[in-house]
């Protein structure tokens, strides 16, 4: 070969080496980085290996070093030179410690980016997370991650980014000792962090986006930097107080400032104006006072102004029509006066706007006709007058329209009806006056939803085009003028589930003509002038749950098709004409609670089918021509609370089976009937009675001792029989207070009286009545008793059973006690509040155990603190409410700034104890936990559907649910609850209340105040009875509640498979129970939904309760 030859080879050889000696060392650095993302594959559990072994599946080495295989990796991003530069593995339902797998992840030499978010890891947040070399940005947002937020993050000179939102973590927050200096995000919200904000987090000089909203941070706002670079502030839902500091207006940059939910208060500072950069303020449900400033027109890039539910006085300033950008525009719920200010023409791109629940007056301006883009229109609660304009008729986009609640009136303008995309009315509570346009709901599109007219002065014919849409779900014209038939067209619109016609002067007919509507659940047609008969094809509407005829002249049979209406709760057919036997059919409405068909003409026997209801609570029967004798076939499982059986043709005794109707609470009376013989001992047993009427029969013998423990009675009428001997020492203070209803019974005494006479005192008696009775009772005597018969009766039947229906006893004494029950007494029974007493503590009070040896009797004592309310709610509401499934308060005293509420006592302790202490040691078997279940449900339902006005409870939880020897539920602790009139059917919340895990997820950013929210904790009260887990348990991880870990769990499983997350002991059940538990979980799920709407109500929840394990 030639020297030349020899050389070019030479350089060939070179060249080969070169070329070949690099592609080695890059395949060195990728088998490398591979390894690492293999060892983090391994430090997971099996399920989420499972999730990623598709595309991480290990290769072989010699793949490995051709290619850069681990780039393809799901979630991995490398870069141009093949290095991994972000892993983002969010959403995968990846699971366990996080502090086994995502360090690893650190030996990536390039990485920059670790994402796993939207997932189930556990477990504290690794401090290592901090040291990885080149991270800049770490998302661990949604996942359950516990413990406190290492400060190591906080002060890393690396990290630019950090997002640990939606977890549980807890503890304060710290940037000690070296706070970094170039980190720019930092997202905290919704977890459970607490203490002050420290002032070295708001003087990050990098920081531009800080939120920790949703937590339980305390304390004044920070003060922050003279070069404060933040653009994004949220710290709303917290517990901050204070006034806004002077230093926010370093912050010039600022767009947007979330402060709502606190306790910020002082005035409103001008210092706002110089933040000329904000789109979004919200100062909402604080306590702000004073005068809005003018200065605050000075944001002229302002889009969203949120100032509701504050305490700011005077008028409206018009500087803030120079604020032209606003979609949004709360003012609603503070103090302001003045009239709506005519600045809103110039608001082109105003969606939003309330100024709903202030002091506002004057005239609705034609200039709201200017706002072409408006959506929703809230002004109602203000003192309005004058009529709607028409130029409202402009507002081509409002959906929404609420002017309820004012002084309006005139007629409803014909231009509303070209609002095409208007879908919810609210008018009620005016004075409206005239005819609704015929044209109403026939041009809007998709249709009308909600219409509420009630008590205005609307006569004339309903409109017939309401449901064109078909969308129409509420329609309610309560308490109007309203003429004419029963308008057929509404009557078929299957979309319509709750209509109240009630209180008009519609006549007519039913007409049989109606065909099946099987979505109506709710209809009221009370109080108008309908007659003839029921047509028996409402038996096919399936869906009601509520249908009350009452107070009109309808007549003719009962028809037995009702007995059809499976889901049916409250019937009410009183004050009619109908005739004839009670079906006995009536019987087969197994959900029926409520049965009032009272003062009509009905006759025969009362049905035994009836009376035996396990579900009926109310019981109306009273003023009719019923005979025959009382069924007695009364059980312990029944939940009859009030009967109702006067003023009839009823014979025979007392039925001794009525002492076993144990929640028998506001009413029994069976009185002017013809009832004879004694009355029995057993109606001793009913402890929570209210009202006993027993009055004009003919009772004889003595009263029986036993009655003397009835504690709870309130009114006793056995006037007019035949009764003797001395009245229970209990009753002397109530013949003392309503004599009239000891009447007519003379040789009736009270003991101190009897103690007095001889034999032949009552020889003398008893000789001296055969003469002088005679004399005297037949003259004078018989003309007053003929008298006060007569008036009786009069009364009796224009009230319709209402005065014998109980009465609520008045918060305006200081105190109300038991018999012989005193202050001291209770004093002296707690050894002066001793600790060793203390059964019980919550934010509302403490409880004390105490027991009167004189009573022989036991009761739980809470003191309230009154010093800022003279009368709280929890006395007013226990006060109101009576249900074998809420607490019974016995009585209560106030001293001084002190209140004591007397309560039953309950030796079980609370559902909490039973289920996570397990005291006591109970099997909590099927039938129990249904039990629960479903006394807990009847409950809530009780106070929000039959309680008028509603109450919302706002603090479900196990602790707040006491068991009763025979572990029934009984809800307690109404501190938080709100008492729901009519007029706060928008109501808002200033506050989120509640405890974590309970709290339902629209309180992160709605204000609007529901009993749906009641609905999601009781969700969360099943889930803990099933799966035996706390809300917030620590195998969730950090920021999971049981709530969103059981909709996880149901996603990943089989049906076989899902016994597995509950309770071990349902393991063991029977195949049947196991599929009742299921059920019982479907029904948990849908209480738990986040959509609030979607929740089903309590009455639905009872009825699905109920149908469970038939």
């Amino acid at each position: 070969m030639s020297r030349a030859g020899v050389a070019l080879l030479f350089l060939l050889l070179v060249t080969l080496a070169a070329t070949i000696a690099p592609p080695s060392e890059a395949s060195s650095a990728e088998g490398s980085e591979a390894s690492v993302l293999h060892a983090f594959f391994a430090s997971l559990p099996p399920a989420s290996r499972r999730v990623l072994r598709p595309s991480w599946k290990a290769t072989n080495v010699a793949t490995r070093r051709v290619s850069s295989r681990h780039c393809a990796f799901l979630g991995v991003e490398c870069s141009a030179s093949g290095a991994v530069a972000a892993v983002n593995l969010s959403g995968l339902g990846l699971s366990g410690a996080l502090a086994e797998s995502a360090p690893r992840l650190c030996a990536l030499p390039a990485l920059a980016t670790i994402d796993l978010s939207w997932n189930q890891f556990t477990g504290p947040v690794p401090a290592t997370l901090a040291a990885c070399s080149k991270v800049t940005a770490l998302h661990l947002a949604s996942n359950n991650l516990t413990g406190e937020v290492p400060p190591e993050l906080l002060s890393s000179s690396r990290l630019r980014k950090i997002d640990l939102s939606y977890n549980s973590l807890t503890g304060g927050i710290s940037a000690e000792p070296h706070p970094s200096p170039v980190l720019e995000y930092i997202d905290l919200s919704v977890n459970a962090l607490s203490g002050v904000i420290p002032p070295e987090l708001a003087a990050l000089p990098a920081l531009n986006y800080l939120d920790l909203s949703c937590n339980n941070m305390s304390g004044a706002m920070p003060e922050f930097p003279e070069r404060c670079r933040l653009v994004y502030l949220s710290l709303y839902t917290n517990k901050l107080d204070g006034q806004l500091p002077q230093s926010l207006a370093n912050c010039g940059n600022l767009t947007t400032l979330y402060l709502s939910y606190n306790e910020i208060g002082g005035k409103v500072p001008d210092f706002l104006a110089s933040m000329p950069n904000l789109q979004a303020l919200y100062l909402g449900h604080n306590r702000f006072v004073g005068e809005l400033p003018a200065s605050i027109g000075k944001l002229v890039n302002l889009e969203e102004l949120v100032l509701s539910d504050n305490r700011l006085t005077g008028t409206v300033p018009n500087a803030i029509g120079n604020c032209h950008s606003l979609t949004m525009l709360y003012l609603d719920r503070n103090n302001f006066t003045g009239s709506i200010p005519l600045f809103l023409g110039n608001f082109s791109c105003l969606q939003l706007f309330s100024l709903a629940h202030n002091g506002i007056s004057g005239r609705i301006p034609t200039e709201i006709g200017k706002c072409r883009q408006l959506v929703e229109l809230q002004l109602q609660n203000n003192s309005l007058s004058g009529s709607i304009p028409p130029e409202i008729g402009q507002l081509g986009q409002l959906q929404r329209l609420f002017l309820h609640m004012n002084n309006l009136s005139g007629e409803v303008p014909v231009e509303l009806t070209q609002l095409r995309n208007l879908s919810e009315i609210a008018l009620f509570r005016n004075n409206f006056t005239g005819v609704l346009p015929r044209a109403l709901g026939l041009n809007m599109t998709p249709g009308l939803v909600q219409v509420d007219l009630t008590g205005n002065g609307f006569h004339g014919e309903i409109p017939p085009g309401l449901c064109t849409g078909g969308q129409l779900s509420v329609l309610n014209l309560g308490d109007n003028q309203f003429s004419g038939s029963l308008p057929l067209e509404i009557l078929k619109c299957e979309s319509l589930s709750r209509l109240i016609l009630k209180n008009n002067l519609i006549s007519g007919t039913i007409p049989a003509s109606l065909g099946t509507n099987t979505g109506l659940s709710y209809m009221d047609i009370s109080g108008n002038l309908l007659e003839g008969m029921i047509p028996g094809v409402l038996g096919s509407w399936h869906n009601l749950t509520l249908l009350d005829l009452s107070n009109n002249r309808l007549s003719g049979p009962i028809p037995h098709e009702l007995s059809a209406l499976s889901n049916m709760e409250t019937l009410r057919m009183s004050s009619n004409r109908f005739s004839g036997p009670i079906p006995r059919e009536l019987g087969n409405c197994k959900n029926l609670l409520h049965l009032d068909l009272g003062n009509n003409l009905l006759s025969g026997r009362i049905p035994a089918e009836i009376t035996t209801l396990g579900s009926l609570q109310y019981l109306i029967l009273g003023a009719n021509n019923l005979s025959g004798t009382i069924p007695d076939s009364y059980t312990a499982t029944q939940n009859l609370i009030e009967l109702q059986l006067g003023d009839n043709c009823l014979e025979g005794t007392i039925p001794i089976s009525l002492g076993n109707l144990r929640y028998l609470s506001k009413a029994l009376n069976i009185s002017h009937n013809k009832l004879d013989s004694q009355i029995p001992s057993s109606l001793g047993k009913l402890q929570d009675l209210e009202v006993l009427d027993v009055s004009k029969n003919s009772l004889s013998g003595s009263i029986p001792s036993q009655l003397g423990n009835m504690v709870s009675l309130l009114v006793v009428n056995i006037s007019f029989n035949q009764l003797s001997g001395e009245l229970p020492d209990s009753w002397a203070k109530l013949a003392a207070k309503s004599p009239d209803g000891f009447l007519g019974n003379p040789l009736l005494c009270i003991a101190s009286d009897c103690a007095h006479d001889s034999k032949n005192q009552r020889r003398k008696l008893r000789y001296r009545n055969r003469i002088i009775i005679a004399a005297l009772l037949m003259s004078s005597l018989v003309v007053m008793l003929a008298g006060l018969c007569a008036i009786y009766y009069i009364v009796k039947r224009s009230q319709r059973l209402s005065a014998s229906r109980g009465s609520v006893r008045s918060l305006d004494t200081t105190e109300e006690l038991p018999e012989d029950l005193t202050y001291d007494d209770i004093l002296r029974a707690t050894d002066n509040w001793s600790e060793k007493y203390v059964i019980g503590r919550g934010r509302h009070g403490t409880v004390y155990r105490t027991e009167c040896n004189k009573l022989g009797r036991q009761w739980a004592v809470k003191t309230v603190d009154l010093s800022q309310c003279k009368s709280p709610i929890e006395m007013k509401i226990l006060n109101m409410v009576k249900h074998r499934n809420i607490i019974r308060m016995d009585g209560y005293c106030i001293r001084g700034s002190i209140g004591l509420i007397l309560c039953e006592y309950m030796p079980k302790g609370t559902l909490f104890d039973l289920l996570h202490q397990r005291k006591p040691q109970v099997a909590l078997d099927w039938m129990t936990r249904h039990q629960i279940a479903l006394g807990l449900a009847q409950g809530l339902s009780y106070l929000h559907h039959d309680c008028v006005p509603m109450i919302v409870h706002r603090d479900i939880k196990s602790s707040n649910i006491l068991m009763d020897t025979e572990l029934v539920p009984k809800l307690t602790d109404f501190g938080m609850g709100k008492i729901v009139h009519d007029e706060d059917a928008d109501a808002t919340v200033s506050v989120v209340v509640g405890t974590l895990g309970y709290i339902a997820p629209e309180h992160g950013y709605s204000t609007k105040l529901t009993e749906k929210s009641d609905v999601y904790s009781y969700g969360v009260v099943l889930l803990e009875l099933l799966c035996r887990k706390l809300p917030v348990d620590p195998s969730f991880g950090d920021g999971i509640d049981i709530a969103t870990w059981m909709r996880t769990k149901l996603k990943q499983a089989h049906h076989c498979s899902i016994i597995g997350f509950m309770d071990e002991e349902i393991m063991y059940w029977p195949k049947d129970e196991q599929e009742n538990a299921l059920k019982l979980l479907d029904l948990a799920v849908s209480c738990t939904q986040v959509v609030y709407q979607s929740r089903p109500s309590m009455r639905e929840v009872v009825n699905s309760l109920m149908k469970i394990g038939k």
